[in-house]
């Protein structure tokens, strides 16, 4: 009988710093006020979803990228806290601070990549929001 095709192994650290590579490049494109850097970090039909927004795909999502860069949003770090892939999907999760109109801000993020025929890995799925405190349950009576 034929076997069966093996199934995908889990990313190497070389494959995984390719993919942590594609936010360092996105905050480079932040940084320089390049829209057409930022978007080639993206697939063509990727999904953005900002905070208390649609999702939005593809093309529909640059004018999101555009506003914050034309916003004035600065000086983005972006800190990925777990990243995992399998064949030519991966995800990524973290934290980003940058500046908006000189206040700093924070956003907690969550990512799916996949590698494109190129070679090059893309976001597909790019979602982020602010960070709030955590919850405090009030007390019983």
């Amino acid at each position: 009988p034929a076997s069966a095709p093996a199934a995908p192994a889990p990313l190497s650290a070389a494959e995984l710093d390719a993919v942590k590579a594609v936010d360092a490049a996105f905050a480079a494109g932040m940084n320089a006020k390049d829209t057409a850097a930022v978007f080639a970090v993206y697939a063509p039909d990727a999904m953005l979803m900002p905070p208390d927004s649609p999702a939005l795909q593809g093309a529909a999502g640059h004018p999101v990228i555009a506003g914050l860069i034309a916003g004035g949003a600065s000086d983005f770090v972006l800190t990925p806290t777990l990243t995992y892939g399998i064949g030519d999907l991966a995800y990524t999760v973290g934290t980003a601070s940058f500046k908006m109109g000189g206040a700093a801000a924070t956003v907690k993020y969550a990512e799916v990549l996949r590698k494109g025929e190129d070679g090059k890995w893309r976001y597909v799925v790019d979602m982020f929001s602010g960070v709030a405190p955590p919850q405090v349950a009030p007390a019983k009576k």
